[in-house]
């Protein structure tokens, strides 16, 4: 038992003096830094620098439309390989809208892939030339005129959206039927446009083709009013339109005393300046009118903007519902490119052109009975004005 005890008292001792000894060396090893990992410049290092110094500078609006451009290309050129990565890095854009983001998270890839030469040479290949892309693909969006036009008509966004609340036609049905008459107008009466809209900003009144900035014809104002009224119309859209219109209003001081036709007040409403209010009710009632006839024959034209716009053009004898109706109109040459006036309008209507302005919706004319709950008081304010004219007439 003695000598277990001694055996066992040693072993301790020993143990005891092996971890203090332990303890010693390494608090000695931390005071020495004999513990510290060498460490290592990153092979990476010049191309951080590299990115982090672009990632400094402040874009112009020119650059950042052209940085804009790039990064879709990249994440063209990602998604056909790495699908998951281009959606996060396209997601990442599309929720915050600062191209600098994207275009870090895009360098951060092309690290990683630094090996994959065809991504390499894709991406090299986007960064060395001037895309052609950076401009829009649609002929009649690349001139001056143009721009002019989206300024005036985002002056007249207030009356478009008051419109498009009433009547349930979707702002970007309007702002179609105004492109196709004004990119005809601006194309084909080049000098007029010239002299009396581009150094103004404002929309053409085509007199020459109908009245208003959407260029209705007198005939067609008239007959629009009448198939308002005229529930035996095949183009009748419902009672709920009547509230719409006051068909009293009148706006004498746009008579033009030298015209006849000025003084009927349809014509004065048409022609009225400032917001153009009128001419895109007037426009917004045609549409409805023609969906109502297409949807009495098992048909709609919700989404054939294409169809809205030829029967638009060429009038209410055209309209006439089928399964494969036919898409055109007026023809006209926009930078050496023959169109229909439909073919125009579908270009537009799908270009994304003013999207931030009138955007496409899911349901491009809404159902008359969604309007009557989202409009009481168009019904409460006609019932009002009919009261006051009885009580008039008593």
């Amino acid at each position: 038992m003695k000598k277990a005890f001694i055996i066992s008292y040693k072993v301790i001792v020993h143990l005891l003096a092996a971890a203090a000894l332990f303890l010693m060396f390494t608090a000695l090893a931390v005071k020495m830094k004999w513990t510290h990992d060498a460490g290592d410049v990153d092979i990476n290092n010049r191309y951080f620098d590299k990115v982090s110094t672009k990632s400094d500078k402040d874009l112009d609006s020119s650059q950042q439309q052209a940085l804009r451009v790039r990064i879709y290309q990249k994440i063209g050129v990602l998604s056909d390989k790495y699908p998951k990565n281009a959606e996060i890095i396209l997601s990442a854009y599309l929720k915050t809208s600062d191209v600098k983001i994207a275009d870090r998270m895009l360098d951060a890839v092309r690290i990683f892939l630094k090996k994959d030469k065809s991504v390499q040479t894709a991406f090299k290949k986007i960064d060395n030339s001037y895309s052609k892309q950076s401009t829009s693909l649609y002929p009649w969006a690349h001139s001056q005129a143009w721009k002019d036009f989206c300024t005036s008509v985002s002056r007249d966004k207030a009356a478009i959206d008051s419109v498009s609340r009433i009547t349930g036609v979707e702002s970007r049905l309007l702002v179609m039927c105004l492109v196709g008459e004004q990119v005809r107008m601006f194309n084909s009466g080049r000098e007029k446009f010239k002299q009396y809209v581009m150094p103004f900003n404002r929309l053409m009144m085509p007199t020459n083709r109908g009245y208003g900035v959407t260029g209705i014809l007198q005939h067609t104002a008239l007959r629009i009013e009448s198939n308002v009224f005229n529930r035996n119309s095949d183009f009748y859209a419902g009672d709920y339109f009547q509230n719409c219109i006051n068909v009293n209003d009148s706006f004498p001081d746009v008579v033009d005393a030298s015209i006849e036709s000025h003084k009927l007040k349809t014509i004065q409403r048409l022609i009225k300046g400032g917001d153009h209010y009128y001419s895109y009710l007037y426009t917004a009632f045609l549409i409805r009118q023609y969906q109502a006839h297409w949807e009495k024959a098992g048909f709609t034209l919700a989404f054939r903007p294409e169809i809205i716009a030829t029967l638009y053009n060429l009038g209410f004898h055209k309209s006439k519902p089928s399964k494969h109706p036919k898409v055109g109109g007026s023809n006209f040459n926009v930078a050496e490119r023959e169109y229909t006036f439909g073919g125009l309008c579908y270009e537009f209507y799908y270009s994304g052109e003013l999207m931030d302005l009138f955007p496409l919706t899911s349901e491009p004319i809404m159902p008359v009975e969604k309007l009557i709950v989202l409009n009481p008081e168009l019904i409460k304010r006609k019932q009002e004005e009919l009261k006051a004219a009885a009580k008039l007439e008593e």
